[in-house]
């Protein structure tokens, strides 16, 4: 299975040489320069992850991160930056950024840690799908015990039976 990838970046020469290379990984890549673009892709695609370049979006891309944070907040996303705006970078990491990486970057290395952003977010949905069963579970296991099934409710957790009240030592 590919991963998809969403490459937000106003640098046009950039953005079609990255998204290039990336492809070559057998990777399904979007492109965008425009924040109401990447709504609307956040929207219509499943994105794994996002490289968003703040090198010509400045503050806006911070704007654009939150952004992505709140419509879809599985979604990893990796900045692409340069040494002159690392305070841009570093607030970035703050509101949740998978990684940064400066301008001239190593194209393997920044593949390597999409994989691994693409795993993480794997992990995440996993763990959030595993949470919400385990709430489906214990609601129907409640309903059990308010019918006066306290056994099956126990067994429908996986729960082994207890008694409710200690017994009392005999002296």
């Amino acid at each position: 299975m590919g991963i998809n990838l969403l490459n937000i970046e106003t640098d046009i020469s950039f953005r079609q040489n990255l998204s290039r290379h990336l492809r070559l990984k057998q990777w399904n890549v979007y492109e965008t320069d425009q924040r109401i673009k990447v709504k609307k892709i956040l929207k219509r695609k499943n994105i794994d992850v996002v490289l968003l370049g703040l090198i010509g979006l400045n503050q806006e891309g911070l704007y654009i991160l939150k952004m992505i944070k709140k419509v879809r907040p599985f979604i990893e996303v990796i900045i692409i930056n340069r040494s002159e705006q690392i305070a841009l970078s570093i607030e970035g990491m703050k509101l949740g950024a998978f990684d940064d990486f400066i301008v001239p970057f190593d194209l393997e290395s920044l593949a390597r840690r999409i994989r691994e952003a693409h795993q993480k977010k794997k992990e995440n949905e996993k763990t959030k799908k595993s949470s919400l069963q385990r709430f489906q579970d214990i609601m129907v296991a409640a309903s059990f015990a308010e019918a006066g099934e306290a056994d099956m409710a126990r067994e429908f957790l996986g729960k082994e039976k207890k008694p409710l009240v200690k017994a009392k030592k005999e002296g």
